[in-house]
């Protein structure tokens, strides 16, 4: 494929269409993209960003206006042991959960009925992958701002989620779905869609597990994102307890397969834990201005407490930073009978929920696949990159409480959609020893974390490694580098000829020099020199991990016209880390002298970037022997070819890489060789009979 005109050529890309930002609804994928893959952990699912939102709600999340939901109903029935009426209390019962939480300013209430009963009939999949709905479903409808569909007998679900979707076999996932699908740029919540697959409905003893379902989503609607806490109840290991299976928050990532029914993992299913009051009481917060519009319930500030702060890399000598994202930060209270922290009243927050957590990359571009700017979500201070909060502790004794502070990692099994980095989480970096924080009602305490030990960028090798200075790429072609600080990016000069092609392989390290997935995700990214910054590289690697090696991105290129090339690499988000380690290499054979041998081989030396003893060399399709070997120089003995070029292609077996010169020797004759027969001038010689003799 053929990228910016002549100057290089690649295998992968990766295209984004730009679509208007409200049409997600019109996609099947958009309402699954949108309630899983944006959600932010131990707090907000959405949080606005800089390029559709107000400036004034950069970093703020998003919520549904005053606290107030109104929710319309389907006309027909759920399944045939659920009628309407039974339905709509499913329903009711269900927003309830979180309704009903003491410290948290939200309310639902049915508006009515939709204006139809939604079946296959009126949502069907058009042949160019949109849907045609009724009007007061889709995304655009004000006036029914959050529709709840009964899809009888699973052909909604067909027709949004694809064939077979709403199949009772697939009841684990789809039971119930949806998630917000328009928003406005005040970070409101302007329209949800709910489904409710009927086909999952065909027994009394489905319906726990249908509510179960439909309360976690609708803690999407509300914008809460997933959490983590009390792993061990999906783990097994410990066997979690009674107050293990308390503490679990509803809003988890995933459950096991095994959990069918719902029950026989978790006996209170949609049971709201502590983490899950806290999150909801942080994002729709009772305050003395809103209680009068919502009696009976408590000012947060005066009947919970706070704990917030930021996690901070450390450096040498540890001094504080940059900020750390995606740490979990727990939070448990101290049982004063015990002394021991509490599996069940606890909560917890990732750092760095309200910042970005992929804006985009100068190789990859700054859109998503629905060609939206990636930069519409999360902000870019770096006051928010490591911040945390833990609002809306519980006091279980009233007045005081103490409560032991402790982090972890993501996990990247049962917390992979946990954001801001989901779902490629970050492992942490450094440690923390717990802390005891002695906290009252009302109080808000701030705790930073401090993390010791922590990685420190490696030395840069060059003096810049800027697009306008870069760095020129060593002579052996191998060099350790990282992306220490955010945004950063590293470009490195490369002169390359025409007809050649060439590798660049980078592996993701960790603090332990080993490969890694869970820290730099790299892309890679080249373009001529000449190029203007800001634009699309002409090739790139268009995701990371995209070679066999564990942790390794590669990028194989052509090169179609002689020229100096800049290869950038980058993060996948956008990010750098002093913990972004990584080791690059680059392959590349640029000539090769004599240019042409005799037809039984003979000595050549090849001229390039990055040779090491264990490559291998083809002539052709002949193998050939290595001599002697250094970073810019291979002489090798050419085995015998017919007349004719020959390519010659330099291989490393470890990174898979390799680099080839198109017709760069030549074998005795070449095709455009003449022979020419040359007339002489010397004079004739007189030829004289002689007699013969006996």
């Amino acid at each position: 494929m053929k990228f910016h005109g002549k100057d290089v050529t690649m295998k992968n890309s990766m295209a984004f269409t730009a679509r208007p930002f409200l049409l997600r609804l019109v996609l099947a994928l958009a309402i699954i993209f949108l309630c899983s893959v944006l959600s932010r952990a131990g707090g907000p699912k959405d949080v606005a960003g800089t390029a559709y939102f107000d400036s004034t709600m950069t970093g703020q999340p998003l919520v549904w206006a005053q606290g107030q939901i109104s929710y319309f109903t389907d006309q027909g029935d759920l399944s045939p042991i659920v009628d309407n009426a039974s339905a709509n209390s499913l329903v009711a019962n269900s927003f309830s959960q979180w309704t009903s939480v003491a410290t948290a300013a939200v309310a639902a209430a049915s508006g009515g009925q939709l204006a139809e009963d939604v079946n296959g009939s009126n949502v069907t999949r058009n042949a160019d992958g949109t849907i045609s709905m009724p009007t007061d479903i889709q995304s655009s409808a004000a006036s029914t701002p959050v529709g709840v569909v009964y899809d009888y007998d699973g052909t909604v679900t067909d027709a949004l989620l694809g064939s077979g979707a709403g199949d009772a076999s697939q009841c684990f996932s789809n039971a119930a779905y949806g998630g917000d699908d328009n928003y406005g740029s005040a970070a409101i919540y302007q329209h949800a869609l709910i489904v409710i697959n009927g086909q999952c409905a065909q027994e009394s003893s489905q319906l726990v597990e249908v509510e179960y379902r439909l309360v976690r989503v609708i803690g999407n609607v509300l914008g809460i994102g997933w959490s983590q806490l009390n792993l061990n109840v999906v783990t097994g290991t410990p066997p979690p307890t009674a107050d293990d299976l308390a503490g679990f928050p509803v809003m988890h990532y995933t459950d096991p397969t095994g959990c069918v029914p719902i029950t026989s993992c978790y006996p209170n299913p949609y049971q709201l834990a502590p983490d899950d009051v806290a999150a909801l009481s942080r994002l729709y917060p009772v305050t003395a201005q809103n209680q009068a519009n919502f009696p009976g319930k408590q000012v947060l500030a005066s009947s919970t407490a706070r704990i917030h702060g930021s996690v901070w890399f450390t450096d040498g000598v540890g001094n504080r930073t940059q900020p750390m994202q995606g740490v979990n930060v727990v939070a448990r209270w101290i049982n004063p009978a015990t002394g021991l922290p509490s599996r069940r009243y606890a909560a917890s927050a990732v750092s760095g929920f309200l910042f970005t957590g992929n804006a985009g990359n100068p190789v990859t571009g700054f859109d998503d696949a629905l060609g939206n700017p990636l930069n519409t979500w999360g902000s870019t201070s770096a006051s928010l990159e490591g911040f945390f909060d833990l609002g809306g502790l519980a006091l279980p004794k009233g007045g005081s409480a103490q409560y032991q502070f402790s982090v972890e990692p993501i996990d990247r099994t049962w917390s992979v959609g946990v954001q801001p980095y989901g779902p490629y989480q970050v492992a942490p970096s450094g440690v923390f020893q717990p802390v005891v924080v002695t906290v009252n009602a009302g109080e808000d305490v701030e705790q930073d974390i401090v993390m010791t030990a922590s990685a420190q960028p490696l030395p840069q090798w060059a003096s810049s490694e800027t697009w306008t200075r870069p760095a020129l790429v060593p002579a052996a072609g191998d060099w350790m580098g990282s992306l220490g600080s955010y945004g950063d990016v590293g470009y490195f000069l490369l002169p390359a000829q025409a007809n050649r092609s060439l590798s660049v392989a980078v592996t993701a390290l960790d603090e332990s020099g080993a490969a890694s997935d869970a820290k730099l995700q790299p892309v890679i990214g080249m373009w001529a020199a000449s190029d203007p910054q800001g634009t699309a590289p002409p090739a790139s690697t268009p995701s990371p991990f995209n070679a066999v090696p564990a942790g390794m991105t590669r990028l194989d290129a052509v090169v179609a016209t002689s020229t100096n090339f800049i290869v950038g690499i980058a993060d996948l988000r956008g990010d750098g880390r002093p913990d972004y380690h990584y080791h690059a290499q680059v392959l590349y054979a640029d000539s090769v002298s004599p240019a042409r041998i005799g037809v039984n081989g003979g000595a050549i030396a090849i001229q390039g970037t990055g040779f090491s003893p264990g490559l291998t060399v083809t002539i052709g399709s002949v193998a050939a022997t290595p001599l002697a070997v250094s970073a810019g120089q291979m002489i090798i003995a050419a085995p015998p070819q017919p007349d004719g070029p020959e390519n010659i292609t330099i291989s490393n077996p470890t990174t898979g890489g390799s680099s080839t010169m198109t017709n760069a020797l030549t074998y005795g004759a070449a095709a455009t060789d003449n022979i020419v027969l040359l007339k002489g001038t010397n004079p004739s010689t007189r030829w004289a009979r002689r007699p013969l003799t006996r």
